[in-house]
């Protein structure tokens, strides 16, 4: 199971982490919790205001999140296959 990571200020709770599908919020409120999929999501249920220190800070991390994305996704693993390499899934290794 995939570590969470969590953001916590006053009587908010938004713990996010990543699956098949992509990444996951579930945000916590007094008497709510709401299953989010969307940062748009995620900033509605909160409902902080911009310019507030929570606010500010909310974005920030939603912000850091989704850096952290781009860059696991920017990072592929380089090619199974490879002609010059014997026993390859290359079918131009194969070649009769």
């Amino acid at each position: 199971m995939a570590k969470r990571d969590a953001f916590v200020a006053g009587g908010l709770r938004i713990e996010t982490s990543r699956d098949w599908d992509g990444r996951w919020f579930v945000c916590w409120k007094p008497n709510v919790s709401v299953y989010c999929r969307t940062l748009k999501e995620v900033l509605k249920c909160a409902s902080w205001p911009v310019k507030t220190a929570t606010g500010d800070s909310l974005r920030s991390w939603l912000t850091s999140l989704e850096e952290m994305d781009a860059q696991r996704k920017g990072a592929t693993a380089e090619p199974v296959g490879d002609a010059n390499v014997e026993g390859s899934f290359d079918p131009l290794a194969h070649a009769g």
